[in-house]
């Protein structure tokens, strides 16, 4: 796991070089868990809860040459911080999750509306994680899942979201954004498959940098 961390914020060092924004997102993630083994339901209840969600990050734009207006386009490269939680139960049991994945986030965002004022964006994104801590309870016991193949090694996770960014100062700008992803383990070899289906909802701050 140290050498994934090394290499998570050695990107994010280089992406630095030549930002010309730096922002940070804070929110919360809300979190359907879809376990299958060998691909049936592991069991038959929903496995779903909510968590906190932190990037760091830095915006580069990239010129668009005959368009209306400058820079529609942005790439973003973030460290980012996700908790995925989750709770279940049913007569005889109750379980609960608590996980924190670490990574870098990718994504390119589009202003389809853009004034002075206001720049409302899609963005597409990707994000390559691991797991930083995590653990499981069933009713009074508590397991480390470090030890289990389907949330340790890399985790990626595809997500589509809208970002509506409006002047704090000159120099600077507030934003809510909504992302929808799905995350799959890349390096889980085992029979049990874990997604992680999420609806984040986060509140950022911007500052240019020239």
């Amino acid at each position: 796991m140290k050498k994934n961390l090394l290499v998570l914020l050695f990107l994010f060092t280089v992406g630095i070089i030549k930002a010309q924004e730096i922002y940070l997102f804070t929110g919360k993630n809300y979190t359907t868990y879809k376990l299958r083994n060998e691909g049936q339901s592991a069991n038959p209840f929903d496995k779903s809860g909510s968590g906190s969600s932190y990037e760091l990050g830095v915006s580069i734009p990239i010129p668009v040459s005959h368009l209306a207006f400058d820079n529609p386009l942005n790439y973003n490269l973030g460290l980012t911080l996700n908790q995925y939680n989750a709770e279940a139960g049913n007569i005889a049991n109750t379980y609960e999750w608590k996980t924190e994945y670490v990574g870098i986030q990718n994504s390119v965002g589009y202003s389809f509306i853009k004034s002075n004022h206001l720049d409302l964006a899609v963005k597409g994104g990707l994000n390559f994680g691991t797991m930083l801590s995590g653990n499981q309870k069933i009713n009074n016991s508590y397991y480390d899942l470090k030890s289990q193949k389907e949330f340790t090694g890399v985790v990626f996770t595809p997500s589509l979201g809208l970002q509506a960014k409006c002047n704090l100062s000159e120099y600077g700008y507030l934003s809510l954004g909504y992302n929808y992803s799905e995350s799959t383990n890349l390096s889980n070899s085992s029979s049990k498959k874990l997604t992680l289906k999420t609806h984040q909802v986060l509140f950022g701050i911007h500052f240019e940098l020239y």
